[in-house]
């Protein structure tokens, strides 16, 4: 069975919960811009086109781009932002494993934070192959952030965090689901089709955390890894992260700040 995550249920808190700061925002904007090359003919596609967090500030500067999400309420609040602008931008509801576009519609394609939630990737990174135009650019964000280590983009406080939840949920029998790929499942797809990989940093900016605040955001399911547990189950488990929070960084003031990176995987000679 095919499934891809809709974030129906956070619509109205996606852009408050996960949007860029304004000044990160301009910073991607220009990267992409730059990265391709645009021009005034340039047509831009998105697959989880979402709110419009990437594609109206392209948008706004007179590009056409077109989008498909599963979410109705996500391209409600798309398209309440673009009233009253001047623009060329398409957002429908569509599924990523069958677009309904031509063949060689597009200049460039994107997708941001997206694969991770869906199980039949492939077939969704193939219509995206299908739909670019042949020397197209892919530009690839998995943004899902990989938990499995330490690493530069997750400190330790977050690993041990983020660990620990998904030990007492699973302790509870409800472990993590999995939907779609790992980043490195999907580059490693990319590369055995011959395509060239290069990573660009768009932005960085310091994101202020606390514990606290963490689980405030699992208390609120925010995130996606909180929605697939009954209530009864989830008050418990948030009881047991609360306590656990305090034994372990010994208070909820524990800041748990660290720096952000927008990266983008530049893909080309693919389509």
């Amino acid at each position: 069975m095919n499934t891809t995550v809709s974030f129906d249920r956070v619509s109205d808190i996606y852009d408050a919960t996960r949007g860029l700061p304004t000044g990160v925002s301009e910073q991607v904007t220009d990267t992409i811009l730059n990265i391709v090359s645009a021009t005034e003919e340039t047509k831009f596609f998105e697959t989880g086109i979402g709110t419009g967090r990437i594609a109206i500030p392209i948008a706004k500067r007179g590009y056409s781009y077109s989008g498909v999400d599963i979410s109705e309420k996500m391209l409600a609040e798309l398209h309440q932002k673009l009233e009253g602008v001047s623009h060329k931008l398409t957002a429908i509801k569509g599924d990523a494993t069958s677009l309904p576009f031509a063949d060689n519609s597009f200049d460039v394609a994107l997708t941001v934070h997206v694969f991770h939630l869906v199980s039949a990737w492939k077939q969704a990174l193939a219509e995206i192959r299908r739909v670019l135009k042949p020397g197209g650019i892919y530009l690839y964000t998995h943004g899902n952030m990989n938990y499995s280590k330490v690493s530069e983009d997750v400190n330790q406080g977050r690993f041990d965090f983020q660990q620990r939840w998904q030990d007492i949920i699973a302790g509870y029998g409800y472990p993590l689901p999995r939907y779609g790929a790992t980043e490195e499942e999907v580059l490693a797809q990319l590369r055995e089709q011959g395509a060239n990989l290069e990573t660009v940093v768009a932005a960085k900016w310091q994101s202020e955390l606390t514990v606290g605040k963490l689980i405030d955001a699992h208390k609120n399911k925010i995130y996606r890894h909180t929605w697939h547990i009954p209530d009864d189950i989830f008050a418990r488990a948030i009881q047991d992260l609360q306590e656990w929070s305090l034994q372990h960084y010994g208070s909820l003031d524990y800041d748990l700040s660290g720096e952000s990176k927008f990266k983008i995987v530049v893909v080309t000679n693919w389509a």
